[in-house]
């Protein structure tokens, strides 16, 4: 090409990176670099820093610019550290140019396999590869495509008004401001905010006489707004999505007509004359349209149009998502803050009162009550109440189907109701209670409900929404476990009885170790859950029991007992495994949090028995871990236990002291 304004192209570039989120670079056909890469995320700008990562991106992006050169299509490629980059030929007159941007993950496992192997090939600190990942985008491998079409077109179209000139001057300037106000666009607007941002636009770059946004509602377009000489009209008219209005829906494609016939049948008055209707489209549905009345439109004024119905529609789907993640991300907090509270309550009537506390404030309702199936009866029994008498609920036993307590923990399904005056299922009102709203959600554990969790009132006066219907659900998820865990540590008290536990240490023993671990490892099984075993050894005991005789060597024995269950959370099981070694299962708990747990024990072995032995040569008693986890490093029992104590062999030859984690070969 003769001539390109890097100027506006440059301006082009940072514009469709900041909207897309993607880097973007521009190259010549002879590999040449016309404009440096922008908005590169900071994973790529780490790695390109590295003498390793800098000489395999250079290497990546010269081999397929050169293979771009020979096609047609968009290629994309996985580069260096797992990110997905797209290399785009546009072919100008005679010229060829190629596009390379991305930078991005298309799924979980990407990043994953960057987090474990391909971070550290580079020489990232695992610290240093949370915080990039932390800031890296996963991107749907189908809308980075899409993505990469819309760049390549927009590309395109600045690269022809760069080199063409006054033919389409009118149109680059046009496209110039379009991509500048919307670019502008700030995502934390609403997206009735960005509806109005798009009739205005129109409206005062295409001169048009009237013009209309309306959004979909099932069958029906309703005005949103309408501005022009014929606005009020315009914004009381809904629109069936029948007849041409259907053909719209389906070939996604803008609509126009002069016909007087067809502009009456969709309902319009005789003022409209002629009618353009363009698709507002978002995740490949049509969610709206921006219809232009009595106006007349280039082609090309039209293809800007559509086109910015189009960035608007991507703009309305990152706000949609960002509007999502932000939820998902404030209900994530608090189930994590509401089931933290729970971990620590071991005793069953305090969990019970802290599982009620934590429902009422999760829905910010005054009354709640907890019910409990007994071990032998069908009668479910009050163990919890808030804003309510307890004394007035003392002896209440509930039957199965009786009232909505009773109802609920029969079926097995949760309800919420608006009014129970207007309810379908003839329970009878209940005048103690301020409103008529309320939730009343099972205690499943595993398919066997156990209880019911009846929440009333809210303190606004509202009626209880889905919304608070999907979040306590989810935290009685956690309290069925904080439940199961506390039958555990009931049930502790009478397994001297059943001889589970080491009379030395006060631990389980091995008879117990096997019966638990092989009902965690169906449970896990079952549940699709991850659980890891943790195998510890104390270092030289022989040499210790040598040196300081048997009686001091039990004394160690129950010392690191009662700093190894000081140690552990109320889902994990210890038990002595045999002589001085010890076994601890660790439930629904991944690698990373194993190896946390497993340190924490070593360290405080290490650190809190005092040296008071006068022969034994080492300063302090050390023990080294073997860590194996469930499915990753074993499906089978005996699989699982001889990788934990492989991991323990490697611990011991590594030096001692230390907690291994076994890595199964891929």
């Amino acid at each position: 090409m003769e001539y390109l304004d890097i100027d506006t192209l440059s301006s082009l570039q940072n514009h469709l990176a900041k909207l897309t989120g993607l880097y973007l670079a521009l190259y010549g056909e002879r590999g040449n670099l016309i404009m440096p890469p922008v908005n590169e995320n900071k994973l790529l700008s780490s790695l390109k820093a590295l003498s390793k990562g800098r000489d395999e991106y250079q290497s990546f992006v010269k081999i397929n610019s050169e293979k771009a050169l020979q096609r047609t299509d968009i290629s994309f490629l996985k580069g260096p550290g797992e990110q997905y980059h797209f290399f785009m030929p546009i072919r100008i007159e005679k010229s060829v140019f190629i596009v390379v941007g991305g930078g991005v993950f298309v799924s979980a496992a990407d990043c994953d396999t960057f987090s474990k192997t391909a971070g550290a090939a580079y020489g990232f600190m695992p610290d240093q590869q949370k915080a990039l990942l932390q800031e890296t985008r996963i991107k749907d491998y189908a809308e980075l495509q899409d993505t990469a079409r819309y760049i390549r077109l927009i590309f395109t179209l600045g690269l022809q008004v760069s080199n063409k000139g006054t033919f389409l001057e009118k149109r680059y300037r046009l496209m110039k401001t379009v991509f500048s106000l919307v670019s502008e666009i700030q995502l934390e607007k609403q997206a009735a905010e960005i509806y109005d941002i798009l009739v205005d636009m129109i409206l005062f770059l295409f001169n048009t006489e009237s013009i209309g946004v309306m959004l979909r509602d099932t069958t029906v377009f309703k005005p949103h707004k309408s501005a022009g000489k014929f606005r009020d009209h315009l914004q009381s008219l809904p629109l069936q999505a029948t007849g041409l209005l259907s053909e719209v829906i389906a070939k996604k494609k803008p609509f126009y007509s002069e016909s007087v016939m067809d502009i009456l049948r969709l309902g319009f008055s005789e003022k409209i004359t002629s009618l353009h209707v363009f698709p507002i489209i978002s995740e490949d549905k049509v969610i709206g349209l921006l219809n232009i009345y009595n106006s007349v439109l280039s082609q090309e004024d039209a293809d800007v149009i559509f086109e910015t119905c189009k960035m608007m529609g991507n703009c309305l789907r990152i706000v949609e998502l960002q509007e999502t993640y932000q939820k998902c991300q404030k209900e994530i907090d608090i189930l994590s803050t509401a089931a933290s509270r729970l971990i620590p309550v071991k005793e069953p009537d305090m969990l019970y009162e802290t599982i009620l506390d934590m429902s009422v404030y999760l829905t910010e309702a005054e009354k709640g009550s907890l019910m409990l199936v007994g071990e032998d009866t069908a009668y479910l029994t009050i163990k919890a109440a808030k804003g309510i008498n307890r004394r007035l609920l003392t002896d209440i036993r509930i039957r199965a189907g009786e009232g909505i307590a009773g109802w609920v923990f029969r079926e097995g399904v949760p309800l919420v109701m608006e009014d129970i005056e207007k309810n379908e299922w003839g329970f009878p009102k209940r005048h103690k209670y301020r409103t008529g709203s309320f939730i009343s959600i099972p205690l499943k554990l595993d398919e066997k409900t156990i209880g019911v969790l009846n929440i009333s009132d809210k303190i606004s006066g509202e009626v209880f929404s889905a919304e608070d219907m999907a979040l306590i659900s989810s935290f009685a998820s956690y309290a069925t476990i904080a439940l199961e865990r506390s039958t555990y540590y009931t049930l502790a008290g009478h397994l001297k009885e059943l001889s589970v536990t080491d009379s030395l240490t006060g631990l389980f023993n091995r008879r117990y170790f096997e019966e638990r671990f092989f009902e965690e490892l169906n449970r896990s099984d079952r549940h699709n859950l991850s659980f890891s075993l943790a195998m510890i050894d104390i270092d030289d005991f022989k040499l210790f029991n040598d040196s300081e005789g048997h009686l001091a060597g039990d004394e160690i024995l129950k010392s690191i007992a009662n700093i190894s269950k000081d140690c552990l959370r109320i889902s994990d099981v210890i038990a002595r495994f045999g002589g001085e070694e010890f076994a601890v299962i660790m439930p629904q708990t991944e690698k990373e949090e194993a190896i946390l747990v497993s340190e924490r024990i070593r360290k405080s072995i290490k650190e809190q028995i005092p040296g008071t032995w006068s022969v034994f040569p080492k300063k302090a008693i050390t023990v080294s871990i073997g860590v194996a986890t469930f499915p990753y490093d074993g499906k089978e029992r005996k699989e699982l236990i001889r990788n934990a104590d492989k991991a323990l062999y490697m611990a011991k030859m590594e030096g001692k002291d230390r907690t291994v984690l076994w890595q199964s070969k891929a």
